[in-house]
């Protein structure tokens, strides 16, 4: 955006004067708060945000007022100061002053509140062999494409671990080792719960296994949080992030996956290692274990709205893919041939007859695609949402979203070789993989977010602005619907859940479809003024996208929590202004005392009717292939290889399980020296348990465990 005179309106309002206004304030104390109540700070990226803010616009029905005071950018206290005062005066303006003000986590709609405390006897009992083999095909097919936190060597040592098992042997293993195994098999049967698979475990199965885990790592003590970094513990750690996340449990997942980051930076892990004696497998899943930690934190940013732990200046290893081996290429093939092996358990799931070797070919190159696009979701979220980005003027956040945006189209053109409309075709036959839906579900998703502060009435709210700036705001808000429509688009008409959870992002699948629901209802309440086309269409696809989530809430809670609050947000609006707006408006159960939707309209085609994006170039001159292996070895993200030191343990995999001196508490990284003192001495539990693992009795194929063990749900030991 440019313009002749320096005094154009844009010029002279903060940033803040866009839909994520007041970034760099806080305005409860969450200290005072009672815990029980409290979801704690979420930023205005968060959903919960979008949703407080799509509230009070159906509650004011006569509209915001016209040309609030937004004050001038600026980083000195003076101008903190007169923002602050501007805020006050446009609360007291709209009568929404603080003290009467709903607080975000009204509209918090996960469920870190959910008591899971469950007792669970013995923490060493591990399931049958089959079952264990099930619950890891599972983890391999859900995780490890975009989350490999766990290598090829672990899967090996699982193998001897239950092929041992199936002989009787009696394997020494180290409780983090054995905890990383539990948290796999937790993981595993959330998704087999979720995908409705033909082997399934029951819905409460993960529970189980969680918290087997939590007991072997002992993090009931401090001492163990705060202890040297061991590569097991950083997995550990990782993946109980990662599973709190697909339970729902974001606030949690994002206190863990902070925890794993520091273990991991006080291991080296975020430096380039260029040590010799490091083989070349054993540094490519060292790498892999860093940037599935930096995923898992980026999709927890995305949600809450809170700062990172990793910071891009800091970090020199080079993402997966980037430098290819002789030594490299030799894992892939041997990790292609595994999987085959775990293949038969859900091949019902992904339906997919693709070759092993252009299997792996798309997984190197999704995964790269997936890292540079969580680097990109990073400078978003950081350029736009990150509290000091109020001192900037509108007219600098508007040069913001255009660099962020033609950094977002260039990754799209290598990245994306088929357009919107090819993409949602390909959904309703069932012909996009896996990998690519989740590419164009994340890129609609970074769009989104990047072009979400221009969904208000910014006509409004800018005196004397440029027509140059008012065009910007007018196409840039039509972008942001755009994107959301497309997420609506590559949804079937008709809800699936099971397809959504095995093709889609099932670990946050419920914020995907909130992420494209909330700008629609915004865009709803606003009565459609940034569209020119019939509203009808916005209409059928926020019922399209509520219908999905009434789909999903039988075996999601995240998803049921979701669609009562929307249904809670629109029961605030008059009968007549959502007719008016044609917005949708519950209807009342009186049978069930519930607040239902009526039936979603059925408009055959209509998911391809309307397609509001645009690529800067013409989609028929793009490139069908992923952007090549060494493509990011120029990016600016990497300044230099500085070389990290690391001292594997060499030994054959299967030494750890059955040699008498090294057993498997020497799995991957050695321990090391403690670089601070630990007055913790004392444990807060105790476990005297046999170390001798105890198979599951009973525990067949379909049926689960918890119903042979007789557990107490709620009162269980406190995490």
């Amino acid at each position: 955006v440019s313009s002749n005179s320096a005094d154009i309106g844009e010029a002279l309002v903060s940033a803040s004067v866009g839909s994520n206004d007041d970034l760099d304030f806080a305005q409860e104390d969450l200290l005072r708060v009672n815990e029980a109540e409290s979801a704690g700070f979420m930023g205005r990226n968060s959903q919960a945000q979008w949703l407080r803010a799509l509230e009070s616009k159906v509650e004011q029905t006569e509209g915001e007022p016209s040309f609030a005071d937004y004050r001038l950018p600026g980083a000195s206290t003076e101008a903190f100061n007169r923002r602050a005062e501007a805020l006050h005066g446009r609360q007291q303006k709209s009568g929404h002053t603080q003290a009467h003000a709903n607080s975000a986590t009204d509209y918090y709609f996960y469920l870190d509140k959910t008591n899971i405390d469950i007792e669970i006897g013995d923490p060493n009992v591990v399931p049958s062999a089959s079952t264990a083999r099930s619950l890891f095909g599972y983890y391999k097919h859900a995780v490890h494409s975009p989350f490999k936190l766990v290598d090829d060597e672990f899967e090996q040592q699982l193998q001897v671990y239950l092929n041992e098992k199936d002989g009787r042997v009696t394997a020494n293993v180290c409780p983090k080792w054995k905890a990383v195994m539990n948290l796999v098999f937790a993981i595993g049967a959330r998704y087999s719960y979720l995908v409705d698979a033909e082997w399934r475990a029951d819905d409460r199965d993960h529970l189980v296994y969680m918290w087997r885990a939590i007991h072997l790592l002992q993090l009931q003590n401090l001492r163990a949080l705060v202890s040297h970094p061991e590569q097991r513990l950083i997995q550990a750690i990782g993946l109980l992030a990662l599973y709190y996340l697909t339970i729902g449990h974001v606030s949690r997942a994002w206190f863990m996956i902070g925890m794993a980051i520091r273990h991991a930076q006080a291991a080296g892990l975020h430096l380039r290692y260029e040590n010799p004696s490091i083989p070349n497998n054993r540094r490519n899943s060292l790498a892999e274990l860093w940037w599935a930690l930096n995923s898992v934190e980026c999709v927890l940013t995305a949600i809450l709205g809170r700062p990172r732990a990793i910071s891009a200046n800091d970090c020199t290893v080079p993402p997966p893919g980037t430098v290819r081996t002789e030594t490299e290429s030799r894992s892939r093939e041997a990790t292609t041939g595994n999987v085959s092996t775990t293949a038969s358990v859900y091949s019902h799931v992904s339906g997919s007859s693709t070759g092993e070797k252009s299997a792996a070919h798309n997984l190197d190159n999704f995964a790269a695609a997936y890292v540079r696009l969580d680097i990109l979701m990073d400078k978003i979220l950081a350029g736009l949402y990150s509290p000091r980005k109020s001192v900037r003027s509108w007219k600098g956040a508007q040069s913001m979203m255009t660099s962020l945006s033609e950094e977002l189209e260039t990754w799209a053109l290598q990245s994306l070789p088929q357009g919107a409309s090819a993409a949602a075709a390909a959904t309703v036959d069932h012909s996009l993989d896996r990998e690519r839906l989740l590419l164009y579900l994340y890129y609609y998703n970074a769009k989104i977010c990047i072009t979400r502060p221009c969904v208000c009435k910014m006509d409004e709210r800018i005196k004397e602005q440029s027509e140059e700036s008012s065009r910007f705001n007018q196409k840039t808000a039509q972008a942001c619907i755009g994107a959301a429509l497309d997420i609506a688009a590559l949804l079937p008409d008709v809800p699936n859940r099971s397809w959504y959870y095995a093709n889609g992002p099932w670990w946050c699948a419920t914020h995907m479809i909130m992420q494209a629901l909330t700008p629609l209802l915004i865009e709803l309440s606003l009565d459609c003024v940034h569209l020119t086309i019939d509203k009808s269409h916005v209409t059928s696809c926020v019922e399209k996208l509520i219908a999905w989530l009434h789909s999903m809430k039988t075996v999601d809670a995240v998803s049921e929590s979701a669609y009562n609050v929307v249904t809670k947000v629109l029961s605030r609006q008059r009968s007549e202004d959502a007719a008016k707006k044609q917005m949708p408006y519950p209807e009342h159960s009186q049978a069930l005392g519930r607040q239902e939707y009526g039936p979603l309209p059925q408009q055959p085609g209509s998911q391809q009717s309307y397609q509001i994006t645009s690529h800067p170039h013409p989609l028929q001159h793009m490139q069908p292939a992923w952007p090549g292996p060494d493509e990011l070895n120029n990016m600016p993200y990497f300044p230099r290889p500085d070389a990290g030191r690391f001292y594997p343990n060499n030994a054959p995999s299967s030494d750890y399980l059955t040699g008498s001196n090294t057993g498997m508490h020497e799995f991957g990284q050695p321990q090391m020296s403690l670089f601070y003192a630990n007055p913790f001495t004392a444990t807060m539990d105790q476990w005297d348990w046999d170390s001798m693992a105890v198979e599951d009795a009973g525990h067949g194929p379909g049926r689960g465990m918890h119903q042979y063990q007789g557990q107490s749900f709620g009162g269980g030991p406190s995490q």
